[in-house]
């Protein structure tokens, strides 16, 4: 496209007769965006884009709009660009929600369908609609245990929502206070009926918190004793949310009929799993109001005291991808920022991207040289400083500081970025983006004082503390310190001994080092103080109870008592923890 012709504008006539690209491929580099960009990139230079992305937004647009619309066949394609054209909100909206794991066809054809059956009320939603187009390209059944519920059909979705606008708690139209899309998938893959959700916004309408559905659920504890126990509700059929209120059912029951009601009402929520010990648990997580324009999640409803120190995860209703639960924590952050600094963001993404392209194509694939890479991480930061809940630009960053060129000075810039940014307000995220950055710096003594900071800096937090002094423990084994290894993994233990699953992971391996080292006979005492040290938990069904560390550790030093001879002392501690 010429420079003064905006590239937007020529992508709609480009793709008017533009061929079909395969899907999954770039745009041809002779449609606009890509040329618009590469000129943004190129000519505008790096610190310029960083200074003023908005100068990025529009060739990024183009070339999001060229790759994606170009995969569609022209007879589906030109319907769609006259009211794409028409309504660049919502073109953009779901330009930059679809991600390259996206059937991008599938989902345009899933906005065609919305277009016909809703008219103009799909651009006036259009951040719902986008999310809705994201999750049902590639429908997929859900599962609660045993029973298996479909997504409900996107037309049937959205009309309810457009119906009940008003009444949800969180704005779905395109407004400067819409919620953001990538949160608003987590309304988009809603299941059962609409019935079901007509029934929950009528009983549960004045409700102000989520997080009390869950304990509403009577538990049905038979399920938790007896092994051939088919739950009441299960065994009634038709499982819905009335029977679950009527019935009762277990924590997966629970957390399912918690998101729901929030579904219902507006509320993007979510399906948390987490396990400890032998034990799997299920919680809810819902989205709440913290300020005028800032959100967060809210993950402790169901999430009983013994889960606190296990990593949360849940399925990413766009990609069908397992993730961590701090991973959406971060993604909350956007409701702060404006819908226009959402998209120059993404567009710096965008920006990063492409450069990458550009250098490993002019290159004949031989990598990215140093320099490049720093530009990339340059755009990425701007990316993160403009709208802190863009989780594309911080797994891009991550991603890129994992690569055995990344140089330690860079290494330690970005530990400084992401401890202002996220560790204050999100340390679990902080960490998880830490973690492999540090594991993959190859000079063991760097490694080593990196984990070292990170215990100190995290050292408010049992549990990351813990991990962090783990990860020495292992850089010890590498050099061929075991004794060291040894003496550091007992200390992980007695410094951290309320790490939950971390504490008994440091215990295990220590106890694998002494028999490596022929010191078995000094696992036992280790596990009798280790276990005097940990105070017994309250009463807890006994699922729930043989996750605990008390239990487990417990657990260990009967067995290693009843090795060593003293089967009476290993039968007191077994009725002691209750088996």
């Amino acid at each position: 496209a010429p420079a003064d012709q905006d590239p937007v504008a020529a992508t709609w006539v480009w793709l008017a007769d533009a061929p079909l690209t395969p899907r999954g491929s770039r745009a041809p580099d002779q449609s606009p965006g890509p040329n618009a960009l590469d000129l943004a990139i190129q000519e505008l230079k790096i610190t310029s884009a960083t200074r003023n992305p908005q100068i990025l937004v529009r060739p990024a647009l183009a070339a999001r709009l060229g790759t994606q619309l170009a995969s569609l066949p022209i007879e589906e394609r030109l319907p769609l660009l006259k009211y794409l054209a028409a309504h660049e909100e919502l073109a953009a909206e779901l330009a930059f929600l679809l991600d390259p794991r996206d059937d991008i066809p599938a989902a345009y054809r899933v906005l065609a369908r919305l277009l016909e059956a809703h008219g103009d009320r799909v651009a006036e939603l259009a951040p719902l609609a986008a999310a809705i187009c994201a999750v049902h390209d590639q429908p997929k059944d859900r599962h609660i245990n045993e029973n298996t519920l479909p997504l409900i059909d996107p037309v049937e979705l959205f009309g309810y929502y457009a119906t009940h606008e008003r009444q949800m708690r969180f704005s779905l139209a395109e407004a400067p206070t819409a919620t953001p899309a990538t949160l608003l998938v987590h309304l988009a893959d809603a299941t059962g009926t609409i019935a079901e959700y007509d029934w929950a916004r009528t009983r549960y309408r004045r409700d102000k918190n989520i997080g009390n559905r869950y304990k509403e659920i009577a538990y049905d504890t038979r399920a938790l004793t007896d092994d051939g126990y088919v739950k009441r509700v299960t065994a009634a059929g038709g499982y819905s949310l009335q029977t679950i209120r009527e019935l009762g059912g277990v924590c997966a029951d629970q957390a399912y009929f918690a998101l729901s009601v929030g579904k219902a009402l507006g509320v993007p929520a979510c399906y948390v799993r987490g396990k400890g010990g032998e034990t799997s648990h299920a919680w809810v997580g819902f989205l709440e109001q913290t300020g005028r324009q800032s959100t967060r999640w809210n993950f402790t409803a169901g999430r009983y005291a013994e889960f606190e120190d296990v990593q949360g995860t849940l399925l990413d209703p766009q990609t069908g991808e397992t993730i961590p639960d701090a991973f959406l924590s971060i993604v909350a952050m956007s409701t702060s920022a404006s819908l226009e600094r959402r998209q120059d963001s993404l567009a710096l993404v965008d920006a990063a991207s492409r450069l990458g392209f550009l250098a490993s194509r002019s290159s004949g694939g031989q990598g990215l040289g140093p320099e490049v890479v720093a530009q990339q991480l340059d755009l990425l930061e701007s990316a993160l400083r403009t709208d802190l809940g863009n989780l594309r630009a911080w797994i891009f960053a991550r991603n890129l500081l994992t690569r055995p060129t990344t140089t330690l000075a860079q290494k330690e810039h970005w530990t400084m970025a992401i401890d202002q940014l996220a560790a204050q307000v999100h340390p679990d995220f902080a960490f998880e983006m830490l973690a492999p950055i540090f594991a993959a710096e190859s000079d063991l003594d760097i490694r080593f004082n990196l984990w070292d900071w990170a215990a100190t800096r995290f050292g408010g937090r049992p549990d990351l503390a813990a991990r962090a002094r783990l990860a020495q423990t292992h850089i010890m084994l590498e050099q061929g310190r075991q004794s060291d290894a040894i003496l550091a993994a007992h200390a992980v233990f007695t410094q951290h001994p309320d790490a939950g699953p971390y504490a008994v992971e440091a215990l295990v391996l220590a106890e694998r080092l002494l028999e490596e080292a022929g010191r078995q006979e000094e696992a036992m005492a280790m596990y009798a103080q280790a276990f005097e040290t940990l105070k017994a938990p309250r009463r807890l069904q006994k699922d729930f109870l043989a996750q605990t560390s008390w239990h487990q550790i417990g657990t260990r030093y009967a067995e290693l008592l009843e090795a060593a001879g003293e089967t009476r002392q290993a039968e007191s501690l077994r009725r002691r923890l209750g088996r």
